[in-house]
């Protein structure tokens, strides 16, 4: 009876242990998963990115784009679920440079042979967690280079 007794207190002693350590560990796993979820999103952001501003820079490159609007709506486009602002909110800098090297106003286009860099920096979605923040406040910034072969534009051909 006494060994009964002692194995009852000792079964006892155990009871609840297994809620208090998946208690401690529960925050743990928790912003683990969070984290998977927040970086997930911003490298599905960014390769949204890395292919939608390579398709404009395309279109750029044959005269299809010729306005930061068209540029600006082709890219929301896109990007679908990667953003959530309108496509004002997105930001877009072209940069045309000749055959010879330099660079020419970002109104106008470039010459055929030269290149056109397009730069896109649009934000993405943020968790806001306190310890895991997203890769630089959740705003995605992308470049491609094509070269020009044409500079006469196309109606609607930019969307």
């Amino acid at each position: 009876m006494a060994a009964r007794l002692t194995r009852m207190r000792a079964r006892r002693g155990q009871d609840g242990a297994a809620a208090v350590e998946f208690a401690l560990l529960a925050p743990v796993l928790i912003l683990l998963v969070c984290g998977l979820i927040q970086y997930g999103w911003y490298f599905y952001a960014m390769q949204s990115g890395t292919s939608a501003v390579g398709e404009a820079t395309r279109r750029m490159a044959v005269g299809d784009c010729q306005t930061s609007g068209e540029v600006q709506s082709l890219l929301k486009a896109r990007l679908g679920p990667a953003t959530s602002v309108a496509a004002s909110g997105i930001t877009v800098t072209p940069v045309y440079t000749k055959a010879d090297g330099t660079t020419t106003t970002p109104s106008a286009p470039g010459e055929i042979g030269g290149t056109v860099t397009l730069t896109a920096t649009f934000p993405t979605l943020n968790l806001n967690l306190p310890l895991i923040s997203a890769p630089n406040g959740g705003t995605v910034t992308r470049s491609a280079t094509a070269r020009i072969e044409d500079i006469s534009s196309m109606t609607g051909g930019c969307s």
